[in-house]
Order: structure tokens, then sequence, then C-alpha cells
């Protein structure tokens, strides 16, 4: 039953992650992001040709602009439904059919949306966030191993973790993934006595998943340390690993 259910699984999956893509280009519509980033390119070449002419230099050559950076992408038309299929066939061989399993496979969802949008943008969007961790709160209720005070601490400690965590690295843990942090909270859960810390084992396994990329690419020399590296992903399969143990 559970392999009949992955394999029925895979395709909802795969639409439920073209959704999210869809979602992300909508939200990128929204955001003016192409027109934001289009403004800020004219802005560095005016200046660049200012700078070369007080220099008495020749204007450095324009680069052209990154068509297919914005809209649908390989990210929203592959990426996006790969990992929609993945995660959707993986939670339902692991799990009955019932409440549970759809509350996952929503947060499943979510975090295929968010994954896509920071690895394209480097942004995570209140939009998503917000009404995110209101719908974690209310459906807490009625999630398998999971309380509405448990969400609610989870969203707090987690969400300190990250705001102390943006302090102390100088924005280089961005606001934004204080945001995710406490979405994850509040799917995850972190009760009183500590006994449940699934929301703090998300974190850890996205940190530790993030350093590990990180290092990789570094030893490969596809990036450098000066190079940013979007740390939502990594957090979202953290959480992702955690709801598929069970809370």
């Amino acid at each position: 039953m559970s392999a009949t259910a992955a394999a029925l699984a895979v395709p909802v999956g795969a639409v439920a992650g073209l959704g999210a893509g869809w979602l992300s280009v909508v939200l990128e519509r929204i955001e003016r992001l192409e027109a934001e980033d289009r403004e800020a390119h004219t802005r560095e070449v005016e200046a660049a040709a200012h700078m070369g002419r007080e220099a008495g230099a020749a204007p450095p050559p324009e680069q052209p602009w990154p068509e297919d950076k914005y809209g649908w992408t390989a990210i929203e038309r592959i990426l996006c439904p790969i990992l929609g299929a993945i995660g959707f066939a993986a939670f339902a061989a692991h799990q009955p059919i019932g409440s549970g399993l759809l509350i996952d496979l929503l947060w499943v969802t979510v975090f295929v949306q968010i994954f896509g949008f920071d690895l394209k943008h480097r942004l995570i969007l209140n939009r998503v966030t917000y009404p995110g961790v209101v719908a974690a709160l209310a459906l807490s209720f009625v999630t398998p191993g999971l309380t509405f005070v448990h969400a609610l601490v989870g969203c707090a400690v987690i969400g300190v973790f990250f705001l102390l965590m943006n302090v102390m690295t100088r924005g280089g843990i961005g606001l934004g993934d204080a945001k995710l942090g406490v979405l994850i909270g509040a799917t995850c859960g972190i009760t009183l006595d500590l006994d449940h810390l699934g929301a703090v084992y998300a974190v850890i396994y996205g940190i530790f998943l993030g350093g590990l990329v990180a290092l990789v690419l570094l030893l490969l020399r596809l990036r450098s340390l000066k190079d940013p590296i979007p740390y939502g992903p990594f957090l979202c399969v953290g959480a992702a690993v955690v709801l598929f143990r069970g809370l």
C-alpha cells in the first residue's frame, strides 16, 4: 500500500511543486523584483561610466541583462516539480493517509516554494512566512504530535535564536531567515520540558547541511568566502526531515 501511495503521490507532488513555482513567479511580479533590479543595474552602469569619464578611461562594456533570471526559469519549471514529487512520494510512503499526512504535504509545498525562491533571489518573502506562521499555529490544534503551546514555544525560541544570529553576524544571517525560523518553530515545535526539540533539530540539520555544501563549493572553487550562500533552502530541508521522522 505504501508503494502504491508513493506512486500516486509523485504526479500530485509534481503538480504541487509546479504550483509553488507559479506562486513564486506571481510573487516576483508583485514584489517588482525585476524592475527594481533593472533600476539598480542602470544606476551601477551610469556610475561606472561617470567614474570612467572622470578618469579619462573608456567606459566598461555593459553586461547583458540576465533575462533568464526572472519569470519561469528551470527552478520553477523543473526543480520545484521534482522536489514536490520527491517530497510527496517520501511522505506518502512513510505515513498512513490522514490529516497528519495532508498537513505535512502542505508544508512540503510551502518549503518547496521557499526553497526555489530563496535559491533564485536570495529572498524569503513576508508574504509567505507570515501567513505560514498563522496557518501553522492554527493547524497545531489538529497536527498529530503537536500542540498550540509547543508551536508557540518553537516560534519564540527559534525566532530569538535567529535574531541573535542576525545581530552577531551583522546581517550575515538575514531577517528573512529569522522569519523562516519562526515558521519552522511553529511547524516542528518545542515542548516546555524540552523533551521534544523538533524545531531545534530542524535548524541544526539546516545549518550543518548548509555549511557542508558551502565547504564543498569552496573546495571546488565554485564560490569564494565573500559569496553569500542562501540558508533558506537548507533550513527547509532540515524542517522536512524532522516532519518526516515524526513530531
